[in-house]
């Protein structure tokens, strides 16, 4: 097979490699690998590597590397519905420079206080600024996947979409300083939504994080439950500011296309409406109900009227 993409690396590797075995429950093509512990207890294991150029910029304070490059692994934890418990990580640096490192290792510790992890192991070497690290959590409850998506679900999304997308865009500009200064933070400092993704495990039937953009992520879970959906554009949940901002030729591509929101998307039955309401309350995070899925096909409507887009979310090959 030719490898034109993302995609098809991992179909490679699928078919090139062992990926399964007796206690394995979820292997790749999720959130998490799922490792069997006990009856009813599973380890959710994910890891993710942070470069500059795709992951951050010669902008970022050392801080805010340490605290994206474990948000957007904890992100993937809250997306199984689960609880992070340990890290482990390896750091590549060029040089040993005490300031950097120590700002560094206090934007890892912001988070590892706020869950209350434990760092049980790792590797550090010399070279080009390089993080890996992998967050091995544990199910309180159901363990949530992409494949669980049910006809008729509703389709949610936690906070806003295209804050992150909307920094970067507007970072190509010499205009809006206050503005960029304000969306920054959504890009160099997301919120693992680990209480959400506890509390809505039980409720939904599916979950992903918004990593890639909305309309690639949420194609992962239609395409791996065999669905299609409806998305009414007008209940997108947007910061005011971006449509007065943002290029209106930009502006879907923005909120539907740009990664790195790290919000969670699931589906829940209707009848666990008023559920997912007071979740929100009680959390104090919005969560937005944006469409249904149907039996095939993926329509974006705005206020009723088929809209078609031409753009698709991140691929680190495209």
């Amino acid at each position: 097979m030719k490898i034109k993409n993302e995609n098809d690396l991992l179909k490679y590797i699928q078919k090139t490699i062992c990926t399964n075995s007796p206690n394995i429950i979820k292997s790749i093509g999720d959130d998490c690998a799922v490792l069997k512990i006990d009856k009813g207890k599973c380890f959710v294991i994910t890891t993710d590597t942070c470069l500059e150029g795709p992951h951050f910029t010669s902008d970022y304070l050392p801080n805010e590397i340490g605290y994206k490059s474990l948000a957007t692994n904890l992100s993937d934890i809250a997306a199984m519905g689960c609880t992070p418990k340990y890290i482990l990580m390896s750091l590549t640096l060029p040089k040993l420079e005490n300031e950097w490192i120590k700002s560094f290792y206090k934007g890892v510790k912001k988070l590892v206080s706020k869950h209350k992890l434990t760092l049980i192991g790792g590797d550090t070497n010399r070279g080009p600024l390089n993080i890996s690290i992998q967050v091995i959590g544990i199910n309180k409850n159901k363990i949530l996947y992409r494949n669980g998506a049910k006809i008729n679900d509703d389709i949610y999304v936690t906070g806003t979409l295209g804050s992150a997308r909307a920094a970067l865009m507007l970072a190509k500009t010499n205009k809006f300083k206050k503005e960029i200064k304000f969306f920054s933070k959504f890009l160099k400092m997301p919120q693992p939504r680990i209480e959400i993704g506890e509390r809505i495990s039980n409720i939904a039937n599916s979950c992903i994080d918004i990593s890639d953009g909305l309309m690639k992520d949420l194609r992962s879970i239609l395409d791996s439950s065999k669905l299609g959906a409806s998305i009414y554009l007008e209940k997108l949940p947007v910061h005011p500011s971006i449509r007065k901002i943002i290029n209106p030729k930009k502006y879907y591509e923005c909120i539907l296309g740009g990664g790195e929101d790290y919000e969670l998307c699931f589906t829940a039955p209707r009848k666990s409406r008023s559920a997912i309401q007071k979740i929100s309350l009680t959390t104090r995070i919005r969560i937005t109900l944006i469409g249904k899925t149907t039996k095939k096909n993926v329509s974006f409507l705005n206020n009723g009227r088929l809209q078609k887009f031409n753009f698709k979310g991140f691929d680190h090959f495209a």
